[in-house]
């Protein structure tokens, strides 16, 4: 039987034998997009050690590995303590941490305006001053002017990606850019059955597949408003949905009107959980079988691992049909 295990580490010291006995839960969350990869660690405390002499400070930093003795583990991280929290009876602290890469200085507001700059040089602008390097392909499309108005760089960033068609991620030192469209048409890595999972939650909203997208723009050099259309590949029959936005350029059009067809296109979403699996991370597609109307492709947005002391290890991902 496979045993779940962690490994923490506190600074550059691994404490995970010090600690073991202590842990009565471990819940990490991986977020596919614009926001911080999370741990939560709640240690029983009825000695009184994490009150006093074990007190961790905030600020300090945390590592997490976690899966099954004898397998390759989950590299969850590095994390720097946000918050402590303590709760009785019993009595308990349970230590909360987001992810390094998400700085200080990118949760702070700033008011910058950015003129004659490509999508690319707004990021990699963005991604230098917080000493990180572009990672990812990222059109070549050209912005004559916007505002980031008093708006966290993180906000900017993530507002900035989905009008585009894009999400990203920051990493320990990059900031990672994919285009939704061919993370979602990319092949399914793991199919798992309705056997496989111990709870199935999922809905089918009333979105619907438009065959087309009309992007009504106005243009600031002739004064007329213009018009783009960007078809939907594959159907054939259906509504053209249509969207007025702020576009400088066709290019912008083109660009925004494949995003919504991207986002219009999920149908299904909601959760499922399943025996602890650390290969299961946000990003990835799956696919699900024996579920009727409900099987199909579904693309993680979100991954969040639990190892519990009495339930054990289980796995939640959050999903959208694609």
């Amino acid at each position: 039987m496979l045993k779940p295990i962690f490994k923490l580490t506190y600074g550059s010291k691994d404490i995970t034998k010090d600690v073991s006995r202590f842990v009565t839960n471990i819940d990490y969350t991986d977020f596919e997009h614009g926001q911080s990869d999370e741990i939560n660690i709640t240690f029983e405390d009825s000695e009184l050690l994490w009150q006093s002499a074990w007190i961790p400070c905030k600020g300090d930093a945390l590592g997490l590995s976690i899966g099954y003795e004898g397998q390759k583990l989950l590299n969850c991280g590095r994390f720097e303590i946000d918050e402590l929290e303590y709760e009785t009876p019993p009595d308990t602290i349970t230590v909360k941490a987001l992810a390094t890469s998400i700085k200080k200085s990118l949760r702070q507001k700033n008011a910058v305006a950015y003129e004659n700059k490509t999508l690319k040089q707004i990021a990699t602008e963005i991604a230098k001053k917080h000493g990180l390097k572009i990672v990812g392909s990222i059109a070549d499309v050209k912005i004559q002017r916007i505002t980031q108005n008093q708006q966290k760089d993180l906000t900017f960033l993530k507002n900035l990606a989905e009008e585009y068609g894009y999400i990203f991620k920051i990493t320990a030192d990059s900031l990672v850019f994919y285009e939704t469209e061919k993370l979602k048409s990319a092949t399914p890595t793991k199919i798992f059955n309705k056997k496989d999972l111990s709870r199935i939650n999922l809905s089918e909203k009333t979105s619907q597949k438009y065959k087309a997208v009309q992007v009504s723009y106005h243009n600031p050099k002739t004064g007329k408003t213009l018009k783009t259309t960007v078809k939907n590949p594959g159907v054939i029959t259906g509504d053209t949905l249509k969207i007025s936005a702020r576009c400088e350029n066709k290019q912008q059009a083109i660009l925004k009107a494949k995003a919504a067809i991207t986002k219009g296109d999920t149908g299904i979403e909601g959760s499922i959980e399943l025996i602890g699996n650390q290969y299961l991370v946000a990003g990835i597609n799956i696919e699900l079988k024996g579920i009727g109307h409900f099987s199909g492709k579904y693309h993680v947005t979100q991954a969040r691992h639990t190892i519990d002391k009495s339930s054990g290890y289980k796995t939640i991902l959050e999903v959208k049909s694609c």
